[in-house]
């Protein structure tokens, strides 16, 4: 543990957060090598044991490794080589680890794009991209057989079924016949191409992945992450108290198209974990698996905890970490949650945290030892936070709230094919330190565990009726409305108006399906008229059966947007 210093006042100097670390995890030197090289150090010694579970199938560490070697020989002879990108649309299957990390040890790039893109949206990457070659999971089929005659470029579909079971492919062909008759490469015939054991890279700073933000408030980017960036996400984790010991069971129901789906993937598989890969998103399906799987790790979105926590109380004993991110907690839900864990028996508590594609993901987190209620955590060991003046840029002392910012090992290189855009997100201090602005509003408190007050791009300049302007917070008003025992969540979007400048929007989710909209929409209004500022009233409030979240778990507030403008004004 570091030596008692007195404060100075200012996070990014004193580092309170330190006192929680051990000197190996402030000290240990950071890894200087590939993702597949991490990988394999740390697991060569442990070929048997399991490395994915996948609908019955056991592929141990050994076979894990041999067939990302294989993926690789087949890429090398297609002819990719080392800085060429391929793009990936899929879940993560066994095929597509084999396919990352098969690319990462030639030291290509993979390209990571969402299973939900549209025809031309996959043309255009694929374009963008100069990919050499376009993997794609076959339940997108349709959408490939519509654009085939504009592709110029290999194919290669991943079965969902490659690597059930055979009774369990039966089944899922019977169930899903279309999906077999293609014309384009099956991942069997892309495994016939081999140039014998290609030549492994070794180039730690290299780019690895492009991985894409949520786009939630606006279009999404490309970030664009080397070996170094996702993997010293992985070694600071691993060398945290978050117990990621060789063998024990994670549930594993991020996509790889998220940047917190890769870096977990990398994470885990780095720790030797047993991962059981369940890539049905729907949160119910995800709730029965976690019941049926008794995982000791489960991160996820609070979309998914929400679904959990929904069931009928069972044994959660066996729970080590569950933890999640991807949008803020209020108190009331974080406490929610842990009172369902600790009535399940379990001896953990919810781990909030928080982190960005553009590092890599995790930027802070909880545990069950070390947490506060309405933070997301304190910054990993060999990460650093501030907060800044919006006026000025000057570090603001603990608890004044201003735009977070990070100085971490793990950020990205740059947003692919975006100067302006790389250029405006990063800030270098006086010492040569890269400090990534989050957008983000918060502050740091004296222990350093960190709290985000809403984004910086949702703040808006309103009027009152006397003419007089107002900041206006949207998720003030959320955090409000949470408030109702009948409520689950509520996103509140705002809309430009000529009389008042800009107007909120109320969308809500009630806990009970059953209950009547039109008496909680008027309960509220009168909620809303008793609490708010004459400034802060919503236009309209609105009740929705299912909250619009994105596959990294967040509220898609664009969504919500565009349903405001068509719908309500």
């Amino acid at each position: 543990m570091p030596e008692n210093k007195p404060l100075t006042g200012y996070p990014s100097i004193d580092k309170p957060w330190l006192k929680y670390y051990s000197d190996e995890a402030i000290n240990a030197p950071l890894p200087k090598c590939t993702m597949y090289q991490y990988i394999w150090e740390n697991n060569k010694d442990h070929l048997t044991d399991i490395a994915l579970r996948y609908y019955g199938t056991k592929i141990s560490y050994g076979s894990l490794l041999e067939n990302i070697k294989k993926a690789a020989s087949s890429f090398y002879a297609m002819g990719v080589r080392p800085g060429d990108i391929v793009t990936i649309m899929s879940m993560h299957t066994p095929e597509t680890i084999y396919a990352i990390y098969g690319l990462n040890y030639i030291g290509a790039v993979a390209n990571m794009v969402y299973m939900t893109l549209a025809e031309k949206e996959i043309l255009h990457t694929i374009e963008n991209t100069e990919s050499k070659l376009f993997l794609v999971l076959d339940v997108a089929l349709k959408k490939m057989e519509a654009i085939k005659d504009k592709l110029h470029i290999p194919v290669v579909v991943l079965g969902v079924a490659d690597s059930m079971p055979v009774h369990i492919k039966l089944g899922y062909h019977l169930k899903a016949e279309e999906r077999k008759k293609h014309t384009f490469l099956t991942w069997r015939d892309f495994f016939k191409h081999s140039a014998g054991e290609p030549p492994i890279a070794t180039d730690h700073g290299a780019s690895a992945v492009i991985v894409y933000t949520s786009g939630t408030t606006g279009e999404p980017k490309g970030a664009v992450l080397s070996n170094n960036s996702i993997t010293a996400v992985a070694f600071q984790a691993l060398n945290a108290e978050y117990h990621l010991e060789k063998r024990r069971r994670f549930l594993d129901a991020l996509p790889p198209f998220i940047g917190f789906g890769i870096t977990m993937l990398h994470e885990t598989l780095a720790a030797g974990l047993d991962i059981h890969l369940w890539i049905q998103l729907e949160p119910e399906a995800i709730a029965k698996q976690f019941v049926k799987d008794k995982p000791e790790f489960f991160v996820t979105g609070p979309a998914f905890v929400d679904a959990i926590i929904a069931q009928k109380e069972v044994d959660l004993s066996h729970i080590i970490y569950f933890g999640g991110g991807g949008g803020a907690l209020t108190e009331k839900s974080e406490r929610a949650i842990n009172d369902y864990l600790h009535r399940c028996h379990s001896k953990t508590i919810y781990a909030n945290g928080y982190g960005m594609t553009e590092s890599s993901a995790t930027l802070c987190a909880s545990t069950d030892t070390i947490n506060k209620y309405g933070s997301v955590g304190i910054p990993l060991p060999k990460t650093i936070v501030k907060s800044i003046s919006l006026q000025n840029q000057s570090e603001l002392p603990y608890n004044e709230v201003g735009e977070l910012c990070f100085s971490t090992p793990s950020l990205m290189k740059a947003y692919y094919k975006k100067p302006q855009a790389t250029e405006s997100v990063f800030i270098t201090d006086e010492n040569g330190n890269r400090w990534l602005r989050t957008g983000d509003l918060g502050y740091v408190d004296k222990d350093g565990f960190v709290y985000i007050k809403g984004r910086i791009k949702r703040i808006f300049i309103t009027r009152d009726r006397d003419g007089t302007a107002y900041k206006l917070f949207p998720q003030k008003i959320e955090e409000l409305i949470c408030k109702l025992d009948e409520i689950e969540t509520c996103g509140v979007v705002v809309l430009e108006d000529q009389a008042r400048m800009h107007v909120p929007v109320v969308f809500a989710k009630a806990k009970m399906d059953s209950t009547d909209d039109s008496i909680l929409e008027k309960l509220i209004w009168q909620y809303v008229k008793r609490e708010l500022s004459a400034y802060e009233q919503p236009v309209a409030v609105q009740m929705l059966k299912a909250m619009p979240m994105t596959a990294s778990g967040k509220i898609d507030y664009q969504l919500l947007e565009n349903m405001a403008k068509e719908h309500i004004l």
